[in-house]
């Protein structure tokens, strides 16, 4: 798959310890290093870039979808907006060279506003269907500048999707509840 026009060559260290993130809100933010897709083991889905960030000593991360030449048109314009938009607050001038561009937003500060969105996941210990939530970027404005924030930007499961996961998680339970007594029958000294 041909990535446009971000391809980096650069590398993170993950923090070490237990690590405190950013909840959703307006945050003040220091850009500490990229990751990209490229550095995962084994990840086979859509190219992404990672910038690491922090704030009051807790961590986030903005992720943006790398281009691709198989987006519309349109896709393509947006994720190079939203790029150049995040770049821009973090007083990157010079756009000649993507990678140097990008790796110019390290050190930099800039305003981020984080939303949180629920997500239908697997719990790895069980394949219980679980409601999860994650922190995501929403936009940015320069250090110093204005950042909104408001809880109704928060992005709850739809009426549709918590059907869904009532329906799946209806069907994990009946599953593990015959297994259960399949098990115990097993028990049985005679």
């Amino acid at each position: 798959m041909n990535v446009l026009p971000f391809d980096l060559n650069t590398t993170s260290s993950k923090p070490e310890g237990k690590q405190e993130y950013l909840k959703p809100g307006a945050h003040h933010c220091k850009v500490v290093s990229i990751t990209t897709s490229d550095l995962l083991d084994n990840y086979k889905g859509s190219p992404f870039i990672t910038f690491n960030v922090t704030s009051d000593n807790k961590n986030g991360r903005v992720q943006m979808w790398a281009v691709k030449q198989t987006d519309k048109p349109s896709t393509q314009d947006w994720k190079k907006k939203q790029m150049k938009d995040f770049l821009v607050n973090a007083g990157v001038t010079d756009f000649s060279d993507d990678s140097k561009a990008m790796n110019d937003v390290i050190g930099k500060d800039l305003m981020i506003t984080f939303i949180s969105e629920e997500y239908i996941g697997i719990n790895r210990d069980n394949e219980e269907p679980v409601i999860r939530t994650a922190t995501k970027y929403r936009w940015s404005s320069k250090s110093g500048g204005k950042c909104t924030y408001n809880h109704d930007m928060n992005q709850t499961l739809t009426d549709e999707q918590m059907s869904e996961f009532s329906i799946k998680h209806s069907e994990w339970s009946k599953a593990n509840s015959s297994m259960a007594a399949t098990s115990d029958d097993e028990d049985m000294p005679f």
